[in-house]
């Protein structure tokens, strides 16, 4: 790693902190009130279950998928997991329709020698300002190496991604796949049940016919294995194989997702369900329909 680069991460690593400290320090407003206001008997206090949500050793994993036939070679170990990353990867998932114009002129400069100039003219509120956010994030840990923002009545946007391997790796698709993780742990600390859980990230499998593969995140739920993909683009190309490893593994559309940014029309996601067996879901729609599937899975009430 030569100085220029190692500038460059250090730099990532302080704007990430920083990130993460602007979002811790937003604490709750409370009221002042008399003491006596604010005490309770314990005759009206309403008791509330506990419930576990414990993440469990990793292995236990890896040897359920050995059970399948399934052998794990390599994975991302959780201690190199850039966790810092979750804010960003979150907002673009969450926000993806806001964002989907700026993010994919990013895609295109990735490997062109100059930055690009974004007309926002016609875009709404919502896409501004999204964009803005996201460029604006982005530029703070490096991943664009210009940023500037032309306010009304210009409205554009002029930016550079940087050529780092890390910041074309994210925007190529991981921020994607670190959305689906966050997700998942979010919603399985949100149900009311005792939960069980632990996951891989890019682990290199031998499926049972001897093939090797690349799976994106699979988690391990109260002893079911759950198996997730995100594409942010020609998804066709891996649809029919994404099927047949998904027999493989011997999973069905209950346990197997295809996440994908972008969905042509609102009834493309359902046909691709229907014929491929896998469950597709936009990336906008994946928040809702993960907590629903967990919860019939898990024989839980559907609007608890």
């Amino acid at each position: 790693m030569n100085e220029e680069e190692l500038q460059i991460l250090t730099r990532i690593a302080v704007a990430l902190e920083s990130i993460a400290d602007s979002l811790e320090k937003n604490p709750s407003k409370t009221s002042d009130v008399n003491t006596s206001q604010n005490v309770v008997s314990e005759e009206n206090t309403i008791s509330h279950p506990i419930y576990k949500r414990e993440e469990i050793d990793v292995n236990i994993l890896i040897d359920k998928l050995k059970d399948n036939n399934i052998t794990v070679k390599t994975y991302v170990d959780k201690e190199d997991e850039n966790t810092s990353m979750d804010y960003i990867s979150k907002f673009m998932g969450m926000r993806y329709s806001d964002i989907k114009t700026v993010y994919e002129a990013m895609k295109r400069h990735l490997n062109k020698p100059h930055g690009f100039h974004l007309d926002l003219k016609n875009a709404s509120q919502n896409e501004i300002s999204a964009s803005c956010q996201l460029c604006n994030n982005l530029y703070q840990i490096a991943f664009l190496s210009e940023y500037k923002y032309d306010k009304s009545p210009k409205y554009f946007i002029h930016a550079t991604p940087n050529k780092i391997p890390i910041a074309i790796n994210f925007l190529t698709g991981h921020w994607l796949e670190i959305f689906i993780r966050r997700i998942v742990q979010e919603s399985l600390q949100s149900l009311p049940t005792d939960i069980e859980y632990t996951y891989l990230i890019n682990p290199q499998i031998t499926l049972p016919n001897g093939d090797d593969f690349e799976l994106d995140v699979v988690f391990l739920i109260n002893g079911q294995i759950y198996w997730f993909e995100g594409k942010t683009g020609n998804y066709q190309h891996y649809i029919n194989k994404y099927s047949e490893v998904e027999s493989l593994m011997g999973l069905d559309k209950q346990y197997s997702f295809m996440v994908l940014t972008d969905v042509p029309h609102p009834n493309t996601a359902y046909i691709l369900s229907k014929t491929f067996g896998m469950s597709i879901i936009s990336v906008e729609d994946f928040k809702e329909e993960i907590n629903y599937v967990l919860r019939e899975n898990l024989g839980l009430p559907l609007n608890g």
